[in-house]
C-alpha cells in the first residue's frame, strides 16, 4: 500500500474519542461585606476624596493635546470626550479654550521640572508625597490640577482670574482660612457644606520614552481617567483599573467597569458634601452588584 493510500485510509477511519471530562466551575460568591471591602480599597487607592471633597468639572471640558501630530492628537482628544460624556460631564464645542492639557514629551521628568521653575506653585494642591513623585519620579504619566472653591449656587469663591496656560499653570486653589476667600450663600442645611470644589485646569504629561510599546488607546484612556476628577498619584493604583497600566496591568486597554462606575458616581453625587460622605457614596456605588453578577 502506498503512503498516500495509507494516509487516506487512516483519514477515513472513525476515531475513537473518550468522553470529555465534565467542566465544573467553582467559586465562592462575594459577600456584601467583601464587596464593600474591595470597593473601599479601590476608592482609597485612586486617592479620590481622601482628605478633601472631590473636585470635578463644573464647566464643560476642553482637552488639548500637544507634542504629537494632528491625527494622534485627535484620537486622544476624542477619547477624553467619550470618557467625559460617559461619566456625565459636559464637553465644550470645538474652538473652545482648553482646560485640559495632555502633553507628549520625550522626557516627562525634565519637562515637569522646567514647568515648575516657571510656576513653582502649580503642584501646590498635591499631597507632599504625590508632589515629590510628580516632580522627581520616573512615572510614564504624571498629572496635576488647579481647583477653585465656589458656592453651591456656583458663585466663585475667588474673584481672581484663573491662571491656566499650557506649561504655565499656576495651580493651587484658594486657601480656606481666616485670610482666604469667603463664600456668600443663602439657605441652610444639616448636610450641605454650601461649597463646591471645581476643577479649573488639569495637566497630564506623558513620557513617550517610558510609555513606548503601550497602545495609544490605553494611554489615552489613562489620560482621560485622571483628567476627569482629582486623583492622587501616590497610592499604589488598584489592579482592576486603567491606572495600573504601568504597574503590571499592561494588557489593559480601556477603563475597567470599576473605573467607569467611579466616574459616573463622581458626576452624580451631590458636590456640596464632606469628603467622608463622598467616599461613602463612591464605595456604595462600586460595591453595588452589577447585572449578571
Amino acid at each position: 500500500m502506498s503512503l498516500f493510500a495509507a494516509v487516506a485510509l487512516l483519514a477515513a477511519m472513525p476515531v475513537a474519542r473518550d468522553a470529555p471530562d465534565p467542566i465544573v466551575v467553582t467559586g465562592t460568591p462575594v459577600t456584601g461585606d467583601e464587596a464593600r471591602k474591595r470597593a473601599l480599597e479601590f476608592v482609597r487607592r485612586t486617592g479620590v476624596a481622601e482628605l478633601r471633597p472631590i473636585a470635578r468639572w463644573i464647566a464643560p471640558v476642553c482637552p488639548h493635546v500637544i507634542g504629537v501630530d494632528d491625527t494622534v492628537a485627535a484620537i486622544v482628544e476624542k477619547r477624553v470626550g467619550e470618557v467625559a460624556v460617559a461619566a456625565g460631564a459636559r464637553v465644550a464645542p470645538s474652538g473652545c479654550d482648553a482646560n485640559i492639557a495632555i502633553v507628549f514629551t520625550s522626557n516627562g521628568g525634565a519637562l515637569t521640572r522646567a514647568m515648575l521653575r516657571k510656576s513653582p506653585m502649580q503642584l501646590s494642591e498635591l499631597s507632599p508625597a504625590a508632589r515629590e513623585r510628580t516632580a522627581q519620579g520616573d512615572d510614564a504619566i504624571r498629572w496635576w490640577y488647579s481647583t477653585r472653591v465656589q458656592s453651591r449656587d456656583a458663585v466663585s469663591a475667588s474673584t481672581a482670574p484663573l491662571p491656566w496656560a499650557v506649561g504655565h499653570s499656576e495651580g493651587g486653589g484658594p486657601v480656606i482660612n481666616g485670610a482666604g476667600p469667603t463664600l456668600s450663600h443663602y439657605g441652610s442645611s444639616l448636610i450641605s457644606t454650601q461649597a463646591v470644589r471645581a476643577l479649573t485646569a488639569a495637566t497630564v504629561v506623558i513620557d513617550v520614552e517610558k510609555a513606548d510599546g503601550t497602545p495609544l488607546d490605553a494611554v489615552a484612556s489613562f489620560a482621560a481617567m485622571v483628567a476627569m476628577a482629582e486623583m492622587d498619584s501616590d497610592p499604589p493604583p488598584p489592579g482592576n483599573s486603567i491606572l495600573a497600566l504601568f504597574d503590571g496591568e499592561d494588557d489593559r486597554r480601556a477603563l475597567s467597569s470599576e473605573d467607569q462606575t467611579l466616574l459616573r458616581a463622581i458626576y452624580s453625587l451631590p458636590p456640596d458634601r464632606e469628603a467622608h460622605q463622598h467616599r461613602r457614596q463612591l464605595v456604595t456605588a462600586i460595591a453595588k452588584p452589577k447585572s449578571g453578577d
